[in-house]
């Protein structure tokens, strides 16, 4: 040995146990930043997937430019690449026929196809989603929407030649060409004719899915061919969506872009569902604000901000965790060894050196630990993510483990980070020992002068002199029983933090959506379904429930007291009509579900009951006031419209005129959600759930013209789809929705979100429960010298295993009180600083708190196996003599 500091590796191969409980400590660290890290990529990863196939991959889009502006564009400084999708026409599939004329008066002239030619950017940015065959590759090729096929004389199969005439649509009355603007041109008048203007030949090349719903009463179908947009017609208009080189300051470069094309009166908007209507006469520029946000750079400032400072937020509290977790090892180590880092001292250690023996030990163990816990956090993940895959089907199986090697060095260097943070303090105690007191003294830099312990009678009384003894064993070690506790109170903090954070993720990606699995509507004249046909539908096997759904607008008059002051302040433009002592509203709706509606609505109330004679007799309604709303800063809000209470009143009436005036209903009961949804109404609007009788005598009519079906899961759902496209055979103002597919990924996606939630708390919780084992081990087993003396002056063994029990007891009741509180209060704020871009509610993570307290005390009795089993085997001379 040529220095003081090659002492370090003989005594970590000397003290092997001491050394491999450190090790330990590093590998839990390193392994909780590797398996977050991990499953935080993955999950970004998917989220970006997902995004893009529902929104596009792009970042911008210009919607209805000439021919002249799309070079601009895409030469544009700023773009790094754009697709262009040009206007191809339309073609008719289908001309609709007199009686079907006669049968619904509102029946659209002709089907049509509308084509357009996607290049391969626009292909690859819009992620078009195929049922069969394959994308265009040629000018020559094309893909049909698959709801179209029923409406050609002979349906199209994969391979086929077909002949389509393209044209314009033209103003029948007039004969002007038709405006339309938007990439959905889904929208049709009676007065419209079309004119043909060039044929074209198209081999079929793939079915594509429908892009917002499977809608039989589609007019419009889209039909998507190959354009290079290498030529472009001047006189033509484009769509262009464009992939920006940097993301910084989008909208600025978006409307530097905009200013150089002259187009000073293009509206904004954000990107929603790919497919909608645009009912617009300008150009459009459209932010996919959706794709944005998840790097951070949506055109909501106050959304970025707030998703970054609660992300920093997380990290920085997995940091402090990580770093105390090892700074507890190292300190207890320290405190155990002062007596040889005193006599060091004596034979002419200097305090330099002494720092450097800890460090150097720190270095190696570092070396040791950190590989180890990159490989376990690592394995960690594969069992989660494998095991995700054998249980669910959903989309999350998209929820690739992603191993990151940017992720593998950050934890890599933040866990060596962390432990030389962590071994700075114990290094500068063991470097600052008095050499004469550190030989006389046992865990501490300095002779303890104790002159008093407090005595508990308390803790006497229930549990006699030995509970004095435990009691007076932390009080006489108050470092090491700081350091203890401070281990357990970590695991607390992170068990309740990371559940409250999974908790929060479920309520802001909870399955959205109307529950139902087919809808039927009748857009004929009488708009009136025939109770026959809800017979029928009721009557088979494979309906589980069948609701009649009466729905109409109707006026109302909100009390000013009742109006949610935080809503009103945000719409304020909806208050404006002042009547009596409230404001009359045009935003409400009379609905009912049927009679079997009301009964299944019971369970969602939140205050009242349902009682429908008292409602035939009263007017009763139930008042569905919770919404969900984006503020113009981009905050998704969930928040109540009104206040309404059981027994308010509400005067509301039809707007058809020819019905009475205002009359009174009386508020029965309050619900969050409608009968077929999990989430709040987007819209904004106000409903009141009543019951079919109530409608009818409100509004003047007992029609209804739409039923919602939820089909039996267990059965073919075969004679639902027969009977449903029957009806729209024979009448043409029937149209139907198929939602079975993605109402079944939607469950299937919230259960495997679920057991990824639940696998990420399972990490964590066997993270903090080996952290809680380590410390509580270390501890004990450093202090057997201590229970050989207890054992020598006359405690017998049952004895000395009570008083390491209710020592484990007393940790377990004060860390667990100062871990709840700091822990329950960390949860708030990060919830708070994600509230700048989803408002979610906060509740009191009472299960959390419940389990993380039980959890501490039985972690910390289990902690006590192993040493007691130990000390039951050792010998009290050779414990005495030797070392730990």
């Amino acid at each position: 040995m040529n220095s003081y500091t090659g002492l370090t590796g003989k005594y970590l191969k000397g003290q092997k146990k001491r050394s491999l409980l450190t090790i330990f400590g590093i590998i839990l660290s390193v392994t909780l930043l590797t398996s977050i890290g991990t499953i935080g990529m993955s999950y970004w990863g998917k989220s970006i997937r997902q995004t893009m196939r529902d929104f596009g991959d792009y970042h911008v889009s210009i919607n209805g430019i000439s021919g002249d502006a799309v070079s601009k564009v895409k030469n544009n400084t700023t773009v790094e690449s754009a697709g262009v999708i040009s206007r191809e026409g339309y073609a008719v599939i289908k001309d609709t026929k007199e009686k079907e004329k006669k049968e619904n008066p509102f029946a659209a002239p002709y089907r049509y196809l509308n084509v357009k030619g996607y290049d391969a950017n626009a292909i690859n940015m819009l992620q078009v989603q195929l049922d069969s065959g394959r994308l265009p590759k040629n000018p020559n090729e094309i893909v049909l929407s698959s709801p179209s096929l029923n409406y050609f004389s002979e349906k199209p199969k994969l391979g086929d030649t077909m002949e389509l005439n393209l044209g314009i649509r033209k103003v029948a009355s007039t004969g002007e060409d038709k405006k339309i603007n938007g990439i959905g041109d889904f929208g049709w008048d009676l007065d419209e004719a079309f004119k043909a203007q060039s044929q074209k030949e198209y081999i079929i090349v793939g079915f594509m899915k429908p892009p917002t719903g499977n809608w039989s009463s589609s007019y419009i179908f889209p039909a998507i061919t190959f354009n290079d947009n290498k030529t472009i017609n001047n006189k033509k208009e484009y769509f262009v969506y464009v992939k920006m080189k940097s993301l910084n300051d989008i909208q600025k470069k978006s409307e530097a872009i905009m200013s150089s094309l002259q187009l000073s009166n293009a509206e904004q908007s954000s990107a929603m569902q790919l497919g909608r209507d645009h009912s617009i006469e300008n150009v459009r520029i459209e932010y996919n604000n959706e794709l944005l946000k998840l790097y951070g750079k949506s055109t909501y400032e106050g959304v970025n901000h707030s998703l970054i400072l609660a992300l920093a937020a997380v990290v920085a509290i997995i940091m402090i965790c990580t770093i105390a977790v090892i700074y507890n090892t190292f300190h207890i180590s320290v405190l155990e060894r002062i007596s040889q880092f005193g006599l060091l001292r004596c034979i002419g250690a200097t305090p330099t050196q002494i720092r450097k023996i800890v460090m150097q030990e720190a270095a190696l163990l570092s070396l040791i630990g950190i590989p180890i816990g990159l490989l376990t956090g690592t394995l960690f993940m594969k069992l989660l993510f494998y095991n995700i895959r054998l249980l669910t089907l959903g989309i999350l199986n998209d929820l690739r483990m992603v191993i990151s090697v940017p992720i593998l060095i950050s934890a890599g260097l933040l866990g060596l980070l962390s432990v030389f943070l962590s071994a700075i303090g114990p290094a500068k105690q063991a470097a600052r020992v008095s050499p004469l007191e550190a030989l006389k003294s046992n865990g501490g830099t300095k002779v303890e002068h104790i002159t008093k312990v407090n005595k508990s009678l308390f803790v006497q009384k229930l549990f006699g002199i030995i509970g004095q003894f435990a009691s007076r064993n932390l009080q006489r070690n108050k470092k090491r029983f700081r350091i203890t506790a401070f281990s357990m109170i970590i695991s607390i903090i992170l068990f309740i933090v990371f559940s409250g954070l999974a908790q929060f993720m479920q309520q802001t990606t909870q399955v959205s959506g109307s529950l139902f699995s087919y809808s039927i509507t009748y857009d004929g004249p009488s708009k009136r379904i025939d109770d026959t046909v809800y017979q029928h539908i009721a009557s088979l096997d494979a309906v589980q429930h069948a609701y009649k759904f009466y729905n109409d607008q109707v006026a109302a008059i909100i009390p000013k007291d009742k109006i949610d002051p935080k809503y009103y302040e945000m719409r304020k433009d909806q208050y404006i009509l002042a009547e009596g002592e409230g404001y009359r509203t045009s935003n409400n709706y009379l609905r009912s579900y049927g009679d079997n509606g009301l009964d299944d609505l019971q369970s969602k109330l939140t205050a009242g009951v349902i009682n429908k004679e008292i409602m035939n007799q009263e007017n009763g309604v139930i008042v569905q006031q919770k919404i969900s709303m984006l503020t113009k800063e981009g905050k998704q809000l969930i928040i109540d419209q009104t206040h309404f209470k059981v027994g308010d009143r509400i005067k509301i009436r039809s707007f058809d005129r020819s019905q009475k005036g205002y009359q009174t209903v009386t508020v029965v009961g309050i619900v969050d959600n409608d009968l077929l949804s999990e989430k709040q109404d987007g819209s904004e609007v106000l409903s009141f759930i009543t019951t079919p009788k109530v409608y009818s005598k409100i509004m003047g009519t007992d029609a209804y013209s739409s039923i919602f079906i939820l089909a039996n899961p267990d059965l073919s759902n075969q004679p639902i789809r027969d009977y449903l496209k029957s009806l729209n055979v024979k009448d043409a103002g029937f149209n139907y929705l198929d939602r079975v597919a993605e109402v079944a990924k939607s469950k299937n996606d919230a259960k495997t979100f679920s057991i990824l939630l639940y696998g990420f708390i399972g990490v964590i919780f066997l993270i903090a429960f080996l952290n809680i084992v380590n410390t509580v081990s270390t501890n004990l087993i450093l202090r057997t010298k201590e229970f050989a003396v207890l054992k020598a002056i006359g405690m017998t063994q049952y004895e000395v295993r009570k008083m390491i029990i209710l020592e484990g007891i007393f940790y377990g009741l004060f860390a667990g009180v100062i871990g709840i509180i700091i822990g329950t209060g960390l949860d708030y704020s990060i919830h708070y600083l994600f509230a700048g871009a989803l408002d979610t509610v906060w509740v009191i993570p009472w299960i959390s708190i419940g389990i993380a307290f039980a959890g501490a005390m039985i972690t910390t009795l289990v902690a006590t196996i192993w040493p007691m089993y130990r000390l039951n085997k050792i010998n009290i001379i050779d414990a005495l003599r030797r070392e730990n």
